[in-house]
């Protein structure tokens, strides 16, 4: 992925990534063990191509919609590589577990060892605007309304 999103997920520090269509960059390698999507719909069938055996597609948002209806369909065919789907969500982890999560976010905060990723600060009278850059898929990080 050599685009201005791949080069500032590398920024990030990402070491391989795939784009929508499961493609990834020509050092990169052929399988993975696990791959984090964080878009899901259409496009999540293209990634059991890229995943070993044994791999997991693991989808942790959903901002692209469902994913197609031969999803499973495309999952049963690749039942020799003993693939298998799951999906996280924060809603299943305890009241207690995300407030340490956050107590070391703030800590980490602190020190100064988190980089915020703001994409645009726009008053809130352009809320919708925002939420149109994010559905063209034009954002990268957060938009942040201001009163």
């Amino acid at each position: 992925m050599g685009s201005d999103r791949g080069r500032r997920l590398r920024g990030l520090g990402a070491t391989h990534l795939l784009d929508r269509s499961g493609a990834g960059g020509s050092d990169d390698p052929t399988g993975y063990d696990v791959i984090i999507d964080v878009v899901a719909g259409p496009g999540m069938p293209a990634f059991l191509d890229r995943l070993n055996p044994n791999g997991r597609p693991v989808a942790v948002g959903a901002v692209g919609g469902q994913p197609p209806a031969d999803f499973g369909t495309r999952l049963m065919a690749a039942f020799q590589k003993s693939m298998s789907f799951a999906t996280f969500s924060a809603a299943t982890v305890t009241e207690a577990a995300r407030q340490a999560v956050r107590a070391e976010q703030f800590a980490a905060a602190d020190r100064g060892e988190l980089q915020t990723v703001v994409h645009e600060i726009l008053p809130l009278e352009q809320a919708v605007v925002a939420h149109q850059k994010m559905d063209a898929g034009e954002v990268f990080g957060r938009i942040v309304l201001t009163p």
